[in-house]
């Protein structure tokens, strides 16, 4: 039995594109963002005050993402406050990153956090308490900077060495109870 060559032609390009779909997807799911693993916060310490500086864990709880090996993480903390019952009331988080093209077009121009460039000159609040290795105010001043509407999540661009330093900070929540 002899196919039509218009029935050949619509077959193979039916199957050409199942197959682009089907590797759209697959590749989708690999960058994919991953929810952050729930875990407990670190061991606080007799303020209440839980310090985490796993680079991966703070870049994962962050941008609800896993780094690449390409994401080179300089410095990373995070700071939880928990009350009596290890719930958190407070956090609070910075990161130094040398970010892959991938992931700073991901931050900056898939644009999740709905980021917006701050005009040069504009005050910013001052960051509380950052840790010794963040920028100063005064050299912040020269990046491009970032904010999100709420005006608590940061991303300074140092366009010279293409450093990303962030941070964010936020009231609490409750540990979910069994």
């Amino acid at each position: 039995m002899k196919l039509n060559p218009r029935i050949m032609v619509s077959l193979a390009f039916a199957g050409a594109v199942a197959f682009a779909a089907w590797r759209v997807d697959s590749n989708r799911r690999a960058s994919a963002p991953v929810a952050a693993a729930i875990r407990p916060p670190a061991k606080p310490d007799a303020d209440g005050l839980a310090r985490e500086t796993d680079p991966a864990a703070v870049f994962e709880r962050a941008f609800w993402r896993r780094p690449t090996s390409a994401d080179k993480i300089l410095h990373a903390e995070r700071r939880d406050w928990l009350d009596a019952s290890s719930g958190v009331e407070k956090w609070q988080w910075f990161i130094a990153i040398e970010p892959s093209a991938a992931f700073r077009d991901a931050l900056l121009k898939d644009n999740p956090f709905e980021l917006v460039a701050v005009p040069s000159g504009t005050e910013l609040a001052p960051l509380s308490s950052p840790p010794t290795w963040f920028p100063p105010a005064s050299e912040l001043a020269a990046f491009t900077r970032y904010r999100n509407r709420e005006g608590r999540f940061f991303v300074f661009h140092d366009t010279t060495t293409h450093r990303l330093y962030t941070t964010d900070a936020g009231g609490g929540f409750a540990v979910a109870r069994k």
